[in-house]
């Protein structure tokens, strides 16, 4: 899904690693062009899921919606509903092909843990906007 967002950091010793501020949530990204990017900027962003292994997902106990960062890492633990093959976590809405092998768990608050949010820089936001 795409989002408006705002830089909130830059990583000045993982060049990869950005802080994007998305309404309520605060969050590590992964980039792979960050000479392009300006702290304090906003831009229309794709953020995308990853997986190196296998994605576990579980119903949750818990029925309340959360971004978990997993200590300093780039990996999140993230708790929503699962509708429609997509996850939403409060304002936001997670597409991945691989929910469509978790279909059953439909209409179902999940628990899933991600390596990795990617976020790929569509265009600067001009601030005469808002």
């Amino acid at each position: 899904m795409k989002y408006f967002a705002r830089v909130v950091a830059l990583n000045p010793y993982v060049e990869e690693e950005i802080i994007l501020s998305l309404g309520e949530y605060e969050i590590c990204c992964f980039i792979n062009e960050p000479h392009l990017i300006k702290i304090g900027q906003c831009y229309l962003v794709e953020l995308t899921l990853i997986f190196f292994n296998d994605i576990e997902i579980k119903v949750s106990n818990h029925p309340i919606m959360s971004l978990t960062q997993v200590e300093n890492t780039f990996s999140y633990q993230l708790t929503g509903m699962l509708f429609d093959n997509k996850l939403i976590v409060a304002n936001l809405v997670f597409e991945d092909n691989l929910f469509y092998h978790y279909s059953y768990f439909e209409n179902q608050y999940i628990t899933v843990t991600v390596d990795r949010i990617n976020a790929e820089f569509i265009e600067p936001i001009n601030y005469d906007l808002f």
